[in-house]
């Protein structure tokens, strides 16, 4: 009866019989000792070039110097020079954590080991040769990539230019839109303007636009012409129909109290006017500093400021005011180099360029704003329109001195 360890030993794999001839041992003992052989004793010092040593050693010195920044290292000789450069080059990687460029630059340290100083000569006139051979190839790949990124840019242009047109012309679809839209509500929109003239209190005038707007608006979203339409051009569609509202009452909300607040207007247009032809950027209510005064009396500002009154709907004036904010800020920003121009930089300028431009019906225009928009006030322009309110209060308080 065979046990367990008889039959397992049945399925036990041989051991594999040595069947190396004497031919094969004999071949494999040569490329032993082929392998043992040092490629240094290879190299023939007449012809050092030809050998792989020196051809592997030439690789690594190439990709090692054209990856990293070159600093000056001044040594006695070819070989301190080299060695010395590679030496801070691997401090500095090591410096960075830069694993991969510390491991190559080891490599290259412990190739370039094994050469004297005629071997490490040979290495530089190489790369220096081959460095003249391939200077007009590399000239020729910069002038290509000179000529692709101008094209890049020429073409990044063109798009910017083609989606400010196709921004302007759906605007101007939108609008089309909305006129349609308001034609057959031309009914509607007389009842409105004859309720806002006989309305006398704000708020109630107030009120009345708002929920004409909100039942406009809503009818709107039902709208088959603007079924197709995304958010942002609904959004552009609701804004040419608050504008369209607007451009109907205008007058009557500029003005509620009709000639009281005209000649109120007129009467701080005069004082501004005065303001004006003593007023200096050195004005001890201004006093503003001479390093931001070489872009006075900045005039960009002011155009973009008279503009103001061209604009009916309310959330248009605020943008205008932070359209003139900005200006201001990237001119002081542009004057004072590496300084970031702060509120109290900001104001004085401020002030000086409302002086300047005098743009009409300002009480009225403020009037308007905190009516109808002071509970959409929100954000950055929130903070340019209170900043453009103080400066108008401010200039209220100022005399005619000439200081």
């Amino acid at each position: 009866m065979e046990t367990s360890d008889d039959i397992l030993a049945k399925y036990r794999k041989k051991p594999a019989e040595d069947k190396v001839d004497s031919g094969e041992m004999g071949i494999l003992q040569n490329n032993e000792q082929e392998e043992d052989c040092d490629p240094l004793q290879q190299m023939d010092a007449e012809n050092i070039e030809a050998s792989y040593v020196f051809q592997d050693a030439r690789r690594k010195l190439r990709l090692v110097l054209s990856e990293a920044e070159l600093p000056s290292v001044p040594s006695p000789g070819v070989e301190g020079e080299l060695i010395s450069l590679l030496t801070v080059m691997l401090a500095q990687a090591i410096n960075q954590q830069d694993r991969t460029t510390a491991a190559q630059l080891r490599e290259t340290l412990r190739c370039l080991s094994q050469f004297d100083q005629e071997g490490c000569n040979k290495l530089v006139r190489s790369l220096r040769e081959e460095y003249r051979r391939r200077s007009p190839y590399i000239a020729y790949l910069v002038r290509s990539r000179q000529g692709l990124l101008v094209s890049l840019a020429t073409l990044e242009r063109l798009s910017g230019r083609m989606e400010t047109e196709q921004r302007m012309c759906s605007k101007f679809l939108i609008s089309v839109c909305v006129r349609l839209f308001l034609e057959r509500r031309e009914e509607e929109l007389q009842q409105l303007k004859a309720q806002f003239s006989g309305t006398n209190l704000m708020d109630e005038k107030t009120e009345l636009v708002v929920q004409f707007l909100n039942r406009l608006w809503n009818s709107l979203e039902q709208e088959p012409m603007l079924a197709a339409t995304n958010d942002q051009q609904r959004s552009e569609a609701r804004k040419a129909v608050e504008r369209a509202i607007f451009s109907e009452v205008y007058m009557a909300a500029l003005y509620p109290n009709q000639e009281a607040d005209a000649s109120r207007d007129v009467v701080l247009q005069q004082h501004i006017a005065r303001l004006a032809e003593v007023v200096t950027p050195n004005h001890r209510d201004l006093k503003i500093p001479r390093r931001y005064q070489y872009e006075c009396p900045w005039p960009a500002a002011q155009a973009e400021l008279r503009r103001m009154a061209a604009f009916k709907m309310p959330a248009d004036k605020v943008h205008c005011i932070s359209r003139v904010s900005s200006i201001i800020m990237n001119l002081l920003s542009l004057a004072g180099d590496k300084s970031v121009p702060a509120a109290d930089d900001f104001v004085p300028v401020l002030v000086f360029v409302i002086i300047k431009a005098n743009p009409p019906s300002l009480l009225s225009t403020v009037q308007l704003v905190d009516n109808f928009y002071r509970d959409r006030l929100c954000g950055e322009e929130c903070y340019w329109w209170m900043q453009f309110v103080g400066a108008v209060e401010f200039i209220k308080t100022m005399d005619y001195v000439r200081q």
